[in-house]
């Protein structure tokens, strides 16, 4: 008796969870769209895109939103056009039962900055390209070669990730250069000086010897002193005097 009773309670609930779930939709269908509310995400003082440019973007795709039934709102294509946008990560559009269509946008935040040639583009984490924006410039570091390929990607990755994880690196150097051989200037925030690291192996150790020449060597004769600082060679810095 008491498992009957148990297996009809049980059915009761979801019988009672179903109808309230349908009504929901039910509802939600026949609400009407009153406004839009959008969030973007500025995280780490990003401003490649803001509200206004976000909503400019749904009208000029649904002019008539407002006073328009959830049914008639195709929600989906309206995300997969937000997200097209080169400057937006991921956008998550939905609606809520009081006729609000919620736009929350995350933006792509850039890595690094790339010359090459006549056109300049930022690489994101995943070391994906994407356009520049005329409402914002980041503030990060610049790479700069002849043609993007996949063993300059290979160097570059590491080479960032080692430049990050080191504060004083990260304050210093503010560029990064491939020559036609693939190997590597770096151009420092301070000194004036270019910093050659050469061949793409052994950046940990010539980083540690280019911060102890910087405190033993620089610290005593000026930082203005040399116009080159070469790291190319096993335990040696070579100098070029101005």
């Amino acid at each position: 008796m008491r498992s009957f009773l148990n297996i009809s309670y049980l059915f009761l609930i979801v019988t009672v969870l179903f109808y309230i779930s349908w009504s929901s939709l039910f509802y939600l269908d026949l609400q009407k769209c009153s406004k839009v509310q959008i969030q973007v995400d500025t995280e780490g003082d990003l401003f490649f895109i803001n509200t206004e440019m976000v909503e400019e973007m749904i009208f000029s795709k649904e002019d008539s939103l407002i006073g328009k039934a959830y049914e008639d709102i195709n929600i989906y294509l309206l995300e997969e056009f937000v997200n097209e946008h080169p400057n937006i990560k991921k956008a998550e559009l939905y609606l809520t039962l009081d006729g609000t269509l919620s736009v929350d946008v995350k933006q792509r935040e850039p890595l690094v900055r790339v010359f090459e040639g006549n056109e300049s583009y930022y690489l994101d984490e995943e070391m994906n390209h994407f356009a520049l924006s005329d409402q914002y410039s980041a503030r990060v570091l610049q790479v700069y070669w002849d043609e993007i390929t996949e063993s300059r990607i290979a160097i570059l990755d590491p080479l960032i990730d080692l430049i990050d994880s080191d504060k004083f690196l990260k304050a210093q150097i503010t560029a990064i250069a491939f020559d036609e051989n693939n190997e590597i200037i770096l151009y420092p925030r301070v000194g004036g000086h270019k910093i050659i690291l050469g061949e793409a192996e052994d950046f940990r150790n010539k980083f540690e010897k280019l911060k102890v020449f910087y405190r033993q060597g620089l610290g005593k004769v000026g930082w203005d002193r040399y116009s080159m600082i070469n790291l190319k060679y096993h335990n040696q810095v070579v100098c070029t005097k101005r």
